[in-house]
């Protein structure tokens, strides 16, 4: 079966490496209808419990910001990192792109 691979790059405070985020995605076949009434529940506290790390991550982009002006380093960049690619799985497993169910929290 076909992989498919996602990459966001991120530029993270360690002089000039670049390092990168990669979530893989299989593609599934077939869902059943109880596997779409379970995915349905499970989206949706995967989303409320992703909407509070979205929350978390996006207060450290705002101090990112301030932080990166006035020192020049980065605050928690490996946390932010994971929340979105916590949020791409979610995404793909609520948009039938993959069978695979992601993890609750990042």
């Amino acid at each position: 079966m076909e992989r498919l691979i996602k990459e966001k790059r991120l530029f993270l405070a360690r002089g000039d490496s670049l390092d990168s985020v990669k979530v893989e995605i299989t593609p599934g076949g077939d869902a059943s209808r109880l596997e779409v009434i379970i995915r349905f529940v499970y989206g949706t506290i995967a989303l409320i419990i992703l909407s509070v790390f979205g929350v978390i991550a996006g207060i450290l982009v705002m101090i990112n910001f301030v932080t990166c002006l006035i020192l020049a380093k980065r605050v928690a960049p490996g946390f932010i990192a994971s929340v979105i690619a916590q949020m791409t799985r979610v995404y793909a497993y609520l948009y039938y792109v993959t069978d695979e169910r992601p993890p609750l929290t990042p």
